[in-house]
């Protein structure tokens, strides 16, 4: 392996000879929206759900993202039935606790459910474990947490950390904390780490986890129904992620006609992938006009029902950037799954299904002579992309170490040639490059 260096993201860009305004992007995102009062709102949590062993009732629809929320706005959900949080200490550094606290501030602590994360090692001490955690109960204002989860723990090992579950059985004696769970997502470099399903039942076999965060959704259901069915029979609280794997297909063909239209320089390598995109997004076209969709948010509902009525999810937990959020995701909640939206969703696999690198899934990752992050890359074009966490998304890019992306554009597409799901991965890449670099 070599030795890791910082992705030369900006070599990246002028390599691949595709200027940013060639994709069609604007430089000038909306980042934040300024949100500073209520509305009337109309929509309810109309179902409830026993979130595993902790017996607790929770809102089939929760709060949760690494977005930092407009309090008015969490303020609106918790009015609106809401009663699972889920946050993190290294959300907004702190800044999402925070607010959280300012929304919950004079309401029933016990009505609600809050869970928070932090990020461990295998070594990682129970002295330190148990100063974060007072830390994050300093942001939430807050005399108790009602679950602790170990933050995208990369491997079976961190779940034996002794000091994490030492450091545990002191909070819960103070009593500080109720539950502990864990989330995965997949490892940040794949390569040497277990993947999410390993993980994951990992700490159901364990026996001492009560709640896992799981990515879940309907193109990525095999192993995710496997952690299911195991949770159910063990007791544990299952809370989703990543529940709408639907890109925007719309627009790919329009900024690689773009790029033609522009006079943009391609290599002839990259001009296949494009092209190969350019046919998925065309297909997309005719599943589009075949179901006469109007908008993504057709599909997008469709995806998170698909989750809702899995007997054995307990919280769908969903990004709320403003009140019409909350309007358009809340009406979601206690409705059925019909037999269009299953059509719609078969008809979206076959036509697009391969324009999703799924989620915690790495596999590719162990061919790539550069060891290239693929899962965390696209990861991060998800938030950018599905969740509208710009900002977010291309700080965390940023922030990547490893190995040259060049190295991406000389390659003859190992990675392509590892995946089981024909995701086109190549191409996906140099595009997510693109846009979480503007530059």
């Amino acid at each position: 392996m070599k030795k890791e260096q910082t992705l030369n993201r900006r070599n990246f860009i002028k390599t691949s000879s595709i200027g940013i305004a060639g994709l069609g992007i604007s430089g000038d995102l909306n980042f934040s929206s300024e949100v500073t009062e209520n509305k009337n709102l109309t929509q309810k949590i109309r179902k409830f759900n026993i979130l595993g062993r902790t017996g607790f009732k929770v809102s089939d629809i929760g709060i949760g993202t690494s977005r930092i929320y407009p309090v008015p706005v969490i303020t609106a959900l918790l009015d609106s039935g809401v009663n699972y949080i889920d946050t993190a200490e290294r959300y907004g550094r702190g800044a999402s606790e925070k607010s959280i606290a300012k929304a919950i501030k004079g309401r029933d602590r016990k009505s609600l459910f809050i869970t928070t994360k932090l990020h461990l090692t295998e070594t990682t001490s129970s002295d330190e474990i148990e100063k974060r955690f007072n830390k994050c109960l300093e942001r939430l204002e807050t005399d108790y947490i009602d679950c602790l989860m170990i933050h995208g723990a990369s491997s079976i090992a961190v779940l034996k950390n002794e000091n994490f579950h030492l450091a545990v059985k002191n909070l819960k004696a103070g009593r500080k904390l109720k539950f502990t769970g864990v989330s995965n997502h997949g490892a940040r470099f794949g390569r040497n780490k277990d993947v999410m399903e390993e993980v994951l039942m990992g700490a159901v076999d364990d026996g001492r986890f009560d709640v896992i965060l799981v990515v879940y959704n309907f193109l990525k259901k095999e192993p995710g129904e496997k952690i299911l069915n195991a949770c159910k029979k063990k007791n544990i609280g299952v809370t989703i992620m990543k529940s709408n794997p639907v890109s925007r297909y719309y627009d790919i063909k329009e900024r690689i006609e773009k790029l033609k239209q522009e006079g943009k320089e391609i290599d002839t390598r990259t001009k296949n992938y494009f092209e190969r995109l350019k046919e998925t997004a065309e297909r997309s076209e005719s599943f589009i006009k075949k179901y006469n969709l109007q908008n993504s948010d057709e599909i997008r509902d469709a995806s998170l029902k698909f989750v809702l009525n899995n007997p054995n999810v307990n919280v769908l937990t969903l990004a709320f950037k403003n009140f019409d959020d909350i309007e358009k995701l809340l009406k979601l909640s206690g409705t059925k799954f019909t037999r269009s939206e299953i059509q719609k969703l078969n008809g979206y696999a076959y036509g697009s299904g391969n324009l999703y690198c799924r989620h915690g899934c790495g596999i590719c990752e162990s061919s790539c002579p550069e060891n290239i992050p693929v899962n965390t890359i696209m990861r991060y074009n998800h938030y950018f992309e599905t969740n509208e966490s710009e900002k977010f998304a291309m700080e965390k890019f940023a922030g990547l170490s490893g190995l040259d992306q060049e190295a991406c554009l000389k390659c003859s597409g190992i990675c392509e040639m590892s995946c089981p799901f024909d995701v086109p991965v190549k191409g996906l890449l140099i595009l997510a490059g693109h846009r979480l670099t503007l530059s």
